[in-house]
C-alpha cells in the first residue's frame, strides 16, 4: 500500500466495460466515510462473484451506467478503522465481513471490497468469529444468507411455516462445488436436515466432493459422464435450489409433480421481482425488461404444465437483517465451512485467471477470494 501520507490505496477497477483480461490494479484515493452509518474497513479478503464479472463486462449497461473507473467487489473481510457519528454496534479494531447489496437499490453500490479499504454502511456487517480466517469468511459472506432466503421461499411455496425443516426430503442443488453450490449444500444438510442431497460436479472434481465436503452429498453425479435425469428419476426431488442458468428448465421433471418446487438464484425473475429489486419504472428500458421476464415466466409454466410444481427466483437480500444475523450464527457455530480459492491482489495475472474462470463460470473451485494484507501494514 502507498503510503499514508499520500492518502491513496491500491483497488482492483476497470476503467471500461471488459473482461477480466482488462482488469487493473489502479491507485484511488481512500474513501472517508460520508454518511452517519458508514464504517471504515481496512480490507484483509474480498469475494469476486459472477455478479461483479457481469457489471465490469457490461451486461447491466441497459439498464444502468457506471462511473470509470470502477472499484470491483461486493464482499469482503477486515478491520474497521473509523466509524460514522451514527455506528454504535461497532468500534474501531472490530474484525466484521459482510456483502453490501440490498433490494430495490439499483444499480447496486459499489463499495469496491478488492481495495486495501472501502466504506460500507454498518447494517450490511457482522462480527467477524475469531475461529475464522479473513479469507474464509470473505468466502462464506452473503451466500449463507442467501441459502437461507432460498429455503424460505421453498416453505412458503409449499404452504409450509418458515419454521419447518426439510427432514424427509431429497433436494438437488446444481454444481456442488460452485461458490453457491458448496454453502447451499450444507445449509440444507446441516442446517435444515435434508435427508438426501443430490449434487453434480465435472468428472475432475468427483474425488473431492468428499474431501471438501464430507458428509454432505449423498448422490453426487458426474454431469460430464452421467446422464443426470435418469441418475436422479422422474419426480423423485422434493426440492430443486437451482444455481446453474443451463438447469433451471431441465430440472423440472426432476420434481415430485403434486407438490414439488424449484428456487432458483439463475433464472429469470418474475416481473414483480423485477419491480422489488430495481424499483421502479425510471430505469432505462424498463418496460422491456419486464416483458423479457414475463416471456420467460410463460415459458418456465409452459414447461411446468399438467403439474402442481411451484417455482420462483431469488436474489440474495443483504437488507434483511434477521436472516444475515442467523447466517452469521450458522457460520460461527461451524455449521458451514468455506470452499474457496485464494489469490493475492498483488499478482495481477493470478486476479485475472481466476476472474475468468468466474465470469465463464467452468473450472473454479468453490468462491473466489482475493487477499488484500500479506505482510503489509494494516491501519490508517
Amino acid at each position: 500500500m502507498r503510503s499514508h501520507a499520500a492518502r491513496t490505496m491500491h483497488s482492483l477497477a476497470v476503467r471500461k466495460y471488459c473482461k477480466p483480461s482488462e482488469y487493473e490494479v489502479i491507485e484511488r484515493p481512500i474513501p472517508t466515510i460520508t454518511s452517519p452509518d458508514e464504517v471504515l474497513i481496512r480490507v484483509h479478503a474480498a469475494g469476486f462473484m459472477t455478479g461483479d464479472s457481469q457489471v465490469a463486462g457490461g451486461m447491466a449497461k441497459m439498464a444502468a451506467k457506471v462511473e470509470f473507473p470502477f472499484p470491483l467487489g461486493l464482499t469482503g473481510a477486515g478491520i474497521v478503522t473509523a466509524i460514522g457519528t451514527g455506528v454504535t454496534t461497532l468500534k474501531p479494531g472490530d474484525a466484521v465481513y459482510g456483502t453490501y447489496f440490498k433490494h430495490g437499490t439499483f444499480p447496486p453500490p459499489a463499495p469496491g471490497f478488492v481495495s486495501d479499504y472501502a466504506t460500507c454502511p454498518v447494517e450490511f456487517l457482522i462480527p467477524k468469529p475469531a475461529h475464522l480466517s479473513f479469507e474464509e469468511a470473505a468466502a462464506l459472506a452473503g451466500t449463507a444468507t442467501t441459502a437461507l432466503q432460498c429455503v424460505r421461499r421453498y416453505f412458503e411455496l409449499t404452504g409450509q411455516p418458515p419454521n419447518s425443516t426439510l427432514e424427509g426430503k431429497t433436494v438437488f442443488v446444481p454444481a456442488a462445488l460452485s461458490a453457491c453450490g458448496s454453502v447451499f449444500v450444507q445449509v440444507l444438510k446441516n442446517v435444515y436436515g435434508a435427508e438426501r442431497v443430490i449434487s453434480t460436479v465435472s468428472t475432475a472434481k468427483v474425488p473431492l466432493v468428499e474431501q471438501l465436503l464430507p458428509g454432505i452429498i449423498d448422490q453426487v453425479i458426474d454431469y460430464q459422464t452421467q446422464d443426470v435425469a435418469r441418475e436422479i428419476g422422474a419426480g423423485k426431488v422434493d426440492f430443486v435450489l437451482n444455481t446453474q442458468w443451463s438447469t433451471m428448465v431441465s430440472s423440472f421433471p426432476l420434481v415430485e409433480p403434486k407438490g414439488g418446487a424449484v428456487v432458483s438464484i439463475a433464472s429469470v425473475p418474475s416481473e414483480k421481482t423485477v419491480r422489488k429489486l430495481m424499483g421502479d419504472s425510471r430505469v432505462p428500458f424498463f418496460w422491456l425488461i419486464c416483458w423479457v421476464a414475463n416471456m420467460a415466466h410463460w415459458w418456465y409454466g409452459w414447461n411446468l404444465r399438467g403439474t402442481n410444481v411451484k417455482q420462483d427466483f431469488v436474489s440474495g437480500n443483504m437488507g434483511d437483517r434477521e436472516a444475515l444475523e442467523r447466517a452469521g450464527e450458522w457460520i460461527a457455530a461451524g455449521k458451514i465451512k468455506a470452499v474457496m480459492a485464494v489469490v493475492d491482489l498483488d499478482d495481477i495475472k493470478a486476479v485475472r485467471k481466476h476472474c475468468q474462470i468466474v465470469a465463464t463460470g467452468k473450472g473454479g473451485l468453490g468462491k473466489l477470494v482475493i487477499r488484500i494484507v500479506q505482510n503489509r501494514e494494516g491501519a490508517l
